[in-house]
């Protein structure tokens, strides 16, 4: 492994939080409807109950996704991964490196998307605080790779020493 970063996400973190302790209220809810009966005399009918449970449940589980932003560069591959979203790109087909823009309304706040940009199809791994960096692709429809990262210049550093022939401490390897 050249370099390996993980990113938490502390406001994904409170959310997938927030959301997993409303489902535990809604499935309590909805037992003691099916096991006692109504909780008020104009009650909502139980599959509200249900409805609702399944629904902080999806959110619980979309939320915990995104709590840590992963990025490994490995000798075979460079990889970027929000839980099980991930996406790995073998060096064969980076064509180069550099750092994105200021423009945070580019890639849209934080989180996974994919975009089609002038230069053609990008796929975005971000957060809102941290720098980002492009990796530029050669062939297939996805062009770019942009994705967050805490040392945007040890990144590129390791990259461009990769795609050089080089390792991340300057001798030929």
């Amino acid at each position: 492994m050249l370099y390996r970063e993980e990113i938490r996400l502390p406001y994904a973190i409170w959310l997938a939080w927030t959301f997993g302790l409303l489902t535990a209220g809604f499935v309590c809810v909805l037992l003691y409807w099916l096991f006692v009966g109504p909780i008020w005399n104009d009650s909502l009918p139980g599959w509200f109950w249900g409805l609702m449970a399944g629904l902080c449940l999806a959110l619980t589980a979309l939320f915990g996704n995104f709590r840590r932003l992963t990025v490994e560069i490995g000798e075979r591959e460079i990889t970027v991964a929000f839980g099980t979203m991930r996406r790995a790109v073998p060096w064969e087909r980076v064509a180069g490196v550099r750092r994105a823009g200021r423009s945070s309304g580019l890639y849209g706040g934080a989180g996974w998307r994919v975009r089609r940009l002038r230069s053609g199809w990008t796929m975005a791994f971000v957060d809102f605080g941290s720098p980002r960096v492009v990796l530029e692709l050669r062939g297939g429809k996805l062009r770019e790779l942009v994705f967050s990262t805490r040392d945007p210049a040890e990144v590129i550093r390791t990259i461009r020493g990769r795609l050089t022939g080089q390792g991340t401490d300057g001798h030929v390897g």
